[in-house]
């Protein structure tokens, strides 16, 4: 290396050094000034491409490297959409961030609602107007097995909320009567198909039922002979031949669509949702409770799938929705211990639709529910004894006959009850009122348990409705209900009963389907 080099090498390598002048002056050598570093715990990671020495080799950076889509996620997103959909494998999206943002969108949730809550037969031709509504879905009917699995899939996930399930609760309506009023070839009379027009788009719904004519259709007669058997042919005797019948439409908005044939003495009922079995998780509830959207969720589903209807005036058998029983009373425990009572009253419906209504005709003998129920509400909730005594009412007319006669605990909640309508009678009489019948009611229980047979035809009260003609049912009446102004209503059946707002979903929020 020749000097000059060399000597400029060693100026910028060599420390910093000072001199003294002769005037005592300290002077910096000539050279170039390094960096004085900000702090001792500076690293060679942390030091910018100016901080090393000029000598010192360049390092590389190392750079993350830019990720190849695969083959399946190079597709256009409308491809990847069909495949998904035809699939319904609901943990394709989790395969790849990619793949989750391009199936993450509103168009998909409602797709995979419409064919997992939506009854229709497989064995049904196509139509235009229903794959319009199915957009971008290639529309194939499903089984009713695949339609289970897909509903179970759905409950799932964390995008299937109540909200987006109501809004589509009206297009399956809609879909219900295109595919069996319309593609079955029943003409809607013509004096009515403007209000027919426009009730289809949810502009108008003051006309609820329409009128038609058409031959029978597939589904009509596969039902007439299912419920009649050899005799079909005798009692709809018409029904073989392609003579024109008389058709009548019956819709109430965001509950059920019936198909009524006067002359075959006939009636269809198609829940607006048709519900395989309540989820589980949505049963029980929260670690903290039920959220207003769960309690808002349990009470749309029974009521859209029909949960809570006779069905006895129906060729179609009524709902066959399942119930984990063992899940709804842990919900039942959950909704007393954090004060829900609408999730409380929402599930004691289900359970008494279920297991006593349904259920009576298939041998069972007496319903009961879990009497440690009674204990919890005297554990919980003694802040507001209204609404305590609200929640034991409610229990009482589920199923009075499961109050435990002997428990120490419901003993002590009747006696603070009585005490406390005594200190405050204007605020606290009804509370009182209540607790005294109860007492009553528990001295006698074991007396009235001693005949099953008696209290399995005459129970006190028979889906939520009192029975005034049982001896105890007319001492609720005189004690807690009253008499004159002022008294209360005496309460009836209580499964029609719901506060889910069926006609405002139907007009008010949500407007046409788009074309």
């Amino acid at each position: 290396m020749s000097a000059p080099y060399k000597d400029v090498l060693v100026s910028k390598l060599a420390p910093d050094t000072q001199t003294s002048t002769a005037s005592g002056t300290t002077k910096r050598r000539p050279g170039r000034r390094f960096k004085k570093p900000t702090s001792s715990r500076s690293s060679r990671s942390r030091s910018g491409p100016y901080d090393r020495p000029s000598n010192s080799p360049a390092t590389t950076i190392p750079q993350s490297p830019t990720r190849t889509l695969s083959i399946l996620e190079a597709l256009p997103v409308e491809v990847i959409e069909h495949i998904f959909l035809y699939s319904l494998e609901l943990n394709f999206p989790r395969a790849s961030p990619f793949l989750y943002r391009a199936l993450s969108r509103e168009h998909i949730y409602r797709a995979l609602i419409l064919l997992a809550f939506w009854d229709d037969p497989p064995s049904y031709p196509r139509s235009r107007a229903i794959d319009r509504l199915l957009v971008p879905l290639q529309y194939v009917p499903l089984s009713l097995d695949e339609r289970t699995t897909l509903q179970e899939a759905v409950f799932k996930c964390k995008w299937c909320t109540v909200d987006r399930v109501r809004e589509q609760v009206p297009v399956m309506q809609t879909l219900t009567i295109n595919r069996h009023w319309i593609n079955a070839g029943i003409v809607t009379k013509a004096n009515q198909q403007a209000d027919f027009e426009k009730f289809l788009l949810r502009k108008d719904d003051s006309v609820r039922v329409f009128y038609g004519t058409g031959k029978p259709t597939r589904r009509l007669r596969g039902f007439l002979k299912e419920q009649t058997g050899p005799r079909f042919s005798q009692l709809a005797p018409h029904a073989e031949d392609e003579g024109i019948q008389d058709y009548e439409l019956h819709v109430m908005p965001m509950v059920n669509t019936e198909i009524r044939c006067p002359s075959l003495s006939s009636l269809i009922n198609f829940p607006a949702l048709e519900l395989r079995s309540f989820p589980p998780h949505l049963l029980r509830g929260r670690s903290n409770g039920f959220s207003p959207d769960d309690s808002a969720f349990l009470e749309m589903l029974r009521i859209t799938s029909c949960n809570w209807t006779s069905g006895k005036t129906s060729v179609m058998p009524q709902t066959l929705t399942l119930v984990d029983r063992g899940a709804l009373h842990e919900g039942v425990d959950n909704a007393i211990r954090h004060q829900n009572f609408s999730a409380l009253v929402t599930l004691l419906k289900i359970d008494e639709y279920t297991f006593r209504y349904k259920a009576g005709t298939h041998g069972r003998t007496f319903y009961t529910i879990p009497s440690g129920h009674f204990v919890t509400v005297t554990r919980y909730g003694r802040d507001d004894p209204s609404l305590n005594v609200a929640f034991m009412n409610a229990l009482v007319r589920a199923n009075a006959e499961s109050l435990p006669h002997n428990s120490p605990e419901i003993t002590q909640w009747i006696i603070d009850q009585v005490d406390l309508a005594q200190r405050n009678p204007s605020r606290y009489r009804s509370c009182g009122n209540f607790a005294r019948w109860l007492s009553h009611y528990l001295i006698r229980m074991p007396r009235m348990l001693g005949d099953i047979q008696v209290n399995m035809e005459n129970p006190l009260f028979v889906h939520g409705q009192l029975n005034p003609t049982d001896y105890e049912g007319s001492l609720y009446k005189d004690q807690v209900i009253g008499s004159g102004e002022g008294a209360a209503e005496i309460p009836g059946n209580w499964f029609p009963e719901s506060w889910f707002l069926r006609d405002h979903y139907w007009m008010k929020k949500f407007g046409p389907f788009p074309p």
